[in-house]
């Protein structure tokens, strides 16, 4: 993923949460399209006039027989889009795309015309709104809107969730092989291990993503992760050109994840649910927040303007919206869920990484990407620059 805005006296930070006071990916190759059929290739079930379920009474005939998602690769599981499929007749065909940027650029190209439901990122959520691409939502379609975190809602991309629902959160930071590492992993938690070379060389892997990465950069010197400073993101490419350098390569973040457990790196900046998913293979694998500070991001389903298939795209946002069903969602990719109602679903462990979080103070850390509006190209010259320099 990568995120959004402003300079370093504007940081947009998330504090003071308290989560638990009651009990947001295969590697898409030039985004190939999955078609996720459930039950063969039929033509789904004879349904009556109204579907009763989920808290939502769906009429039937205002389906589309297939809704198209434009989605981050693994992440939805899939026994899911085979009990929509189940319950409506609807057909989930699902695109990937590996950024936002790369999303971005092909709903632009299509839009509506293309897709019913996106999931998009932060910042592009801000974007997208800004230049006229999505749809508003109908919160009569959305009843389990509910069960949302208040935390997660009104965030500054969207402040009045016009256009967004949020779908999954988590950060970006360190995944560590603890078996590889001498002395105490816990010392890594810091950016200076991948932009300063002192200490015995460690194998590991960037995010091939233009704002994730230079917001490390940014983050490490001091500096917002949205700053536009001319100074600063000069020194954040020296850093990043020296990083470059040291990387074993630039990935994609479930290549980050792959290569993690493979053990062909030692370390990767990565995000917390690929991480999370990369600890189910390998045990021993550690999550860092880095001292610093780090990118915290949350995704989100947004319908493209001129969709054809938003009374099906509702429906689908408010069935995952369910408590079991997020539960279920949250369960299998591994990441962190802003329904306050699947919360007591969890995996222990996905529970305890989330309160891990909000006790160590972490979340005064956290940054949000945001827009930069016409500055987004400083960002893009200067990646531009760093990967043609050599590396991954």
């Amino acid at each position: 993923m990568s995120r959004r805005e402003v300079g370093r006296s504007a940081r947009t930070r998330i504090r003071s949460w308290s989560l638990f006071q009651a009990p947001r990916r295969g590697l898409a190759s030039g985004l190939a399209l999955l078609l996720v059929l459930a039950g063969g290739c039929g033509s789904g079930p004879d349904l009556p006039p109204e579907v009763e379920r989920w808290g939502l009474t769906v009429e039937t005939a205002r389906l589309q027989p297939t809704l198209r998602v434009f989605n981050f690769p693994d992440y939805l599981d899939p026994d899911l889009i085979r009990l929509f499929r189940e319950t409506y007749g609807v057909r989930v065909v699902q695109d990937f795309f590996d950024t936002n940027e790369a999303m971005m650029a092909r709903v632009r190209a299509g839009g509506g015309r293309q897709f019913d439901l996106v999931v998009a990122s932060d910042y592009a959520v801000e974007m997208m709104v800004a230049a006229g691409e999505l749809a508003p939502l109908d919160p009569e379609l959305l009843p389990n809107w509910r069960h949302l975190h208040p935390r997660f809602l009104g965030l500054p991309y969207d402040p009045e969730n016009r256009y967004s629902i949020p779908y999954q959160w988590g950060t970006t930071g360190l995944g560590v092989r603890t078996d590889r590492i001498q002395g105490d992993p816990q010392a890594l938690a810091t950016w200076a291990t991948l932009f300063e070379a002192e200490g015995p060389p460690l194998r590991f892997a960037l995010l091939d993503d233009p704002r994730e990465t230079i917001g490390a950069a940014l983050l490490y010197l001091g500096y917002s992760v949205n700053s536009t400073d001319d100074g600063e993101l000069a020194r954040a490419e020296a850093l990043l050109a020296r990083a470059r350098d040291r990387a074993v390569a630039f990935t994609p973040a479930t290549t980050g994840r792959d290569l993690l457990v493979a053990g062909e790196v030692n370390l990767a900046h990565n995000h917390s649910g690929d991480v999370a998913a990369a600890r189910q293979d390998r045990p021993g694998i550690l999550y860092l927040i880095p001292r610093e500070g780090a990118v915290i991001w949350a995704d989100n389903m947004v319908i493209p303007a001129g969709s054809a298939g938003s009374y099906t795209a509702h429906v689908f946002m408010n069935f995952l919206l369910d408590p079991e069903i997020g539960a279920r969602l949250t369960n299998d990719i591994r990441y962190h869920s802003p329904n306050e109602g699947a919360w007591p679903h969890l995996d222990p462990e996905l529970r305890e990484e989330m309160g891990q979080v909000m006790a160590e103070g972490a979340l005064d850390r956290l940054e949000f990407i945001r827009d930069v509006g016409e500055d987004r190209r400083k960002f893009d010259r200067l990646w531009t620059r760093v990967r043609a320099g050599g590396g991954g």
